[in-house]
């Protein structure tokens, strides 16, 4: 089901809805029409009939986006579906609007996906479920300097207060962002509330809540103060005798959505502001770029950060009509994590900024901290935008502007690029320099050179810079209809950067899987630029929580020892013995003979391949070995080091062994080669299990595909249902109407279960037609919330197309007990390649990962495969950790022992490569939830 139709359906679950148009999550489209001589209210008044004769219900609003009348004629409409949240998978939003704007000839038709583009980086962000893209680590580790004013002497703020000493007054700078909190270093600012606006929940009042599990909550009270904070507190902002007007217009600066922020920008023209700053960013809009276009137009100086922990420049600051600000740090070199390229005009700090913190209402109001991103250096730099303004006035700085043809915004640029302070040894990508106050403001305004015209030609709103740095250079298809189809195609390459492709990276590893919407994927096919059709060939994968830290911390150190010493004991008391070793007995064991018990079987790997680039990986681990055996988890080891010894535990102890056919007289069954070495101290311990995992374990497990794509495992629990965690469910289906305690839920499209070690089988597949059970909140891409119920049932077809049953049901465990041991178990599940991959400081790739993913994998994904481990720790009353290798598409594994009756223990959720896995164990959950006890059972 897609396009309209499916929108019908989701309506019929709709009904009255109190909030307000741009509340966070509500399920809306933006529809783009030119309707000259006609005002915004009318235009939105006479859609109403031909949208709801299209739809079926009239269960929606409607309103303009803009109350202006537009010179060209372009009218902006947001429609929003009473009483349903966003819950369809982004294609699905873009089919329907692909449909919409067929139906209604509409210019564009463009939803709020809630697009994950964006992130301030926090100290500790925590890995997430092998189903989101996780955004890479990006923290600078170590201290902010003790100089509370040292970005403010960077960009030589106090100078241009010298010869400026108005100090930004006079001039309004809006702030679209989350809004503000009491704070003091925010409260002796000049805050003009009486202008403010509340776009979420509607009304003047600008106050952020503090919703605890939002992404940085009380940003906009940080960013505010960096750009506008008075100088009586402990800090001080660029511009502390400037006017700030809060516009909150974001609830969280992960999520972005287009048409909130368009309708701030629009209404701070309207207030008269003369800079607008923006700490945010996603996807291209058609209405943020028009509204970009209007301030512009109207001499406003419009600022935007260029990203984080992407590498990419995000839209707003893509747009050509935007100022992107990269980010700088300390010693004048670039922030790790600032986004970068040639859409990047020039830079300011964002490593350490001092800025106002508040994050929770319980927290002191008087606490300041060094932040991190381009949101702060773009704070920063509109502070200095005011300083200009102010200095030279802007009357003044208007009328140079007419008489050279241009505009404010473009005088502001080459100026501050003209002048910026240029570092030795400045890095590609980071614009003219780090922005100079006090040059900017001591630079006359007729000695500004090389101000560019003004010109209203149309351009792709930045996409040919994103598709060239992702995908790299190529023929620009100016035929191709990006009105139509930019938003969802900014969001796919933003996708990708994401999951860490680069230009000239074009192997799988490093391709974000999104599925594009079939509207995209027919126009992309018909366009003359390749790299079109390569972005749009999508699949629907969820990518694995893969990051790493450039520091190796010396409890991920102990972790690595203990694992290391189960192949280095050679006591044949196996990966048991070893795990109940103290972290000072596991240090021991690296002494030179476990060190030569560990290494021989690689220099025999190494002998039978003659790899020279595994001898010298051989090398380094001897090496990296010594060094735990000497300083134990003080070690000083890098990461590319720590991953190369988690990646041998995984060579030896923790290997993934292909599942496959056997023939026999009874028929075909599947089994694995428990002969093989690799099994290292699980050896007897599988060979124990064999005949139970070949009567109905390894055969019940199956690959589930969306329209015949990987998508996750699930595992047979009862005649006609399949065990699958919930957040692989929200791949293949949508909760209606709203993602938490939904009424029911909605396939997306065909799914399927195969359970052939190939996943290609006919005789195998199974269709799945309904979610039968859900876990009742939905599963985010970090933090892993270990209280919510990652689990979900669904209903599949008794028969596969050939007629062939069922498998047989796995039974269910409701022993506990295991979890207080380091018990022996497997994860039988369909690996696939990982989406998501950490860089380096060069923001390169990490090969090493990659390479130690091929080692043990080959190149052989998406096939069924056999991990064996212990289980490690206890996280809660529902969730046990374990060390089998998994990476994505192992969602919904099933765990089994390998020790007593080999039954099922737990759902495999969640994991970090290598490191740490979580799963459910099954006996808590059913005794918790009593609804999923009554449907299975008959397993128990």
């Amino acid at each position: 089901m897609a396009g309209v139709a499916l929108l019908r359906e989701i309506m019929r679950s709709g009904g009255p809805d109190t909030r307000t148009t741009f509340a966070p999550g509500r399920l809306r489209f933006v529809l783009e029409t030119v309707e000259h001589g006609k005002a915004p209210r009318a235009v939105a008044a006479s859609m109403v009939k031909a949208l709801g004769d299209l739809i079926g219900s009239r269960k929606f609003d409607l309103e303009p986006l803009f109350e202006d009348t537009d010179p060209d004629g372009t009218v902006f409409v947001v429609m929003s579906i009473r009483g349903v949240d966003r819950t369809l998978p982004p294609d699905r939003l873009y089919a329907i609007a692909e449909e919409i704007r067929r139906s209604l000839k509409l210019v564009s038709c463009e939803p709020d996906i809630g697009a994950d583009a964006y992130v301030d980086p926090e100290e500790e962000t925590p890995p997430g479920t092998e189903s989101a893209v996780v955004d890479g680590y990006c923290w600078t580790s170590g201290d902010a300097p003790n100089d509370k004013m040292w970005a403010l002497a960077s960009t030589n703020v106090p100078g241009a207060w010298a010869i400026s000493p108005s100090m930004g007054a006079g001039v309004i700078i809006a702030q679209p962002d989350t809004g503000i909190t009491d704070h003091p270093e925010v409260r002796d600012a000049k805050l003009d509330l009486d202008i403010s606006l509340n776009i979420l929940e509607g009304g003047k009042d600008p106050t952020d809540p503090l919703r605890p599990g939002t992404a940085n909550p009380g940003h906009g009270t940080g960013t505010g103060s960096v750009a506008a904070g008075g100088r009586g507190g402990s800090i001080a902002g660029s511009a502390p005798k400037a006017t700030l007007v809060p516009i909150r217009c974001i609830e969280d600066v992960k999520i972005f959505d287009g048409s909130p922020v368009a309708k701030a920008i629009d209404y701070a023209v309207s207030i008269g502001a003369h800079v607008i700053t923006m700490s945010l960013g996603g996807i291209a809009s058609r209405s943020m770029k028009k509204a970009i276009r209007k301030a512009v137009e109207r001499d406003l100086i419009v600022l935007a950060a260029a990203g984080n922990c992407i590498g990419l420049v995000v839209w707003p600051a893509a747009f050509d009509d935007v100022i992107a600000v990269g980010g700088s740090n300390i010693k004048d070199e670039r922030w790790q994590g600032s986004s970068f390229g040639s859409k990047i005009d020039f830079c300011a700090p964002a490593e350490f900024v001092w800025r106002a913190e508040r994050k929770s209402t319980a927290d002191s109001k008087g606490l300041v901290s060094g932040g991190q991103g381009t949101s702060f250096a773009v704070a920063l730099t509109a502070g200095i935008a005011a300083l200009w303004l102010s200095r030279f006035g802007r009357q003044a700085v208007a009328k140079e502007a007419r008489r050279r043809s241009t505009s404010v915004q473009e005088l502001f640029r080459a100026a501050a690029r003209q002048s910026a302070r240029r570092p030795t040894q400045w890095g590609i990508g980071l614009g003219a320099g780090v922005i100079d106050a006090n040059a900017l403001l001591s630079l006359p305004l007729k000695d500004i050179l090389s101000v560019p015209k003004t010109t209203s030609a149309a351009e792709a709103g930045g996409i040919e810079s994103a598709l060239r740095s992702v995908l790299g250079p190529g023929t620009f298809d100016t035929r191709f209809d990006y009105s139509a189809n930019g938003a969802e195609l900014s969001a796919l390459l933003i996708a990708d950067a994401k999951a860490g492709r680069r230009t000239g990276e074009t192997a799988a590893e490093a391709r974000s899987f999104k599925r594009a919407s079939r509207g995209l994927m027919e126009a992309a096919g018909l366009s003359a630029d390749p790299r079109l059709a390569q972005i749009s060939l999508r699949s629907g994968l969820a990518a694995p929580a893969l990051v790493t830290k450039d520091t190796v911390g010396k409890d991920r150190l102990a972790a690595t020892i203990k694992r290391v010493a189960s192949i280095a004991s050679g006591t044949g008391g196996g990966p048991q013995e070893a795990a109940r070793k103290t972290a000072k007995d596991a240090q021991d064991t690296l002494d030179t003979k476990g060190r030569q018990r560990i290494m021989k079987p690689l220099h025999d790997r190494l002998a039978h391949s003659g790899n020279q680039e595994f001898a010298n990986d051989l090398e380094t681990m001897e090496g990296s070995l010594e060094r735990l055996h000497r300083d134990g988890p003080s070690a000083d080891l890098s990461d590319h080091e720590a991953v190369q010894l988690e990646a041998l535990v995984s060579l030896t102890d923790r290997p993934a062994l292909k599942v496959f056919w056997r023939e026999e007289k009874r028929g075909r069954v599947q089994t694995i080669d428990a002969s093989d070495r690799a099994l290292g101290g699980f050896e007897f311990a599988v060979n124990n299990a064999l005949p139970a995992l070949e009567s109905s374990r390894l055969g019940s497990v199956g690959r589930i595909d969306l329209d015949g794509t990987h998508v996750g495992t699930g595992f047979v629990v009862a005649d006609g249902l399949v065990v699958t965690n919930r957040h692989v469910v929200e791949s293949i289906a949508s909760p209606i109407p709203r993602a938490e305690n939904p009424k029911t839920w909605v396939l997306n499209s065909a799914a399927t279960i195969d359970f052939s070690p190939s996943a290609n089988d006919p005789d195998s597949r199974f269709a799945i037609s309904a979610v039968r059970f859900a876990g009742p909140k939905p599963i985010l891409s970090f933090p892993i919330d270990y209280d919510k119920l990652d689990l979900a049932v669904l209903e599949v077809d008794r028969r596969s197309a050939t007629k062939r049953p069922l498998p047989k049901s796995i039974p269910i465990s409701t022993d506990v007990a295991f979890v207080k041991a380091a018990v022996s178990l497997c994860v039988i599940g369909y690996p696939a390649p990982p989406q998501t991959l950490p860089r380096d400081e060069r923001d390169l790739v990490r090969r090493d990962v990659v390479d130690r993913l091929r080692d043990i994998f080959g190149v052989d994904y998406h096939i069924k495969y056999f991990s064996p481990g212990l289980v490690q720790a206890l996280e809660n009353h529902w969730v046990f950790d374990h060390d089998a290798t998994t990476i994505a598409g192992n969602s919904g594994s099933v765990v089994t022992t390998l020790e007593g009756n080999f039954n099922a223990i737990g759902l495999h959720f969640a994991g970090d490569w290598l490191r740490a896995n979580h799963a459910h164990i099954l006996a808590e959950v059913l005794a918790a939830v009593p609804e999923l006890h009554k449907l299975l059972l008959k397993t128990v």
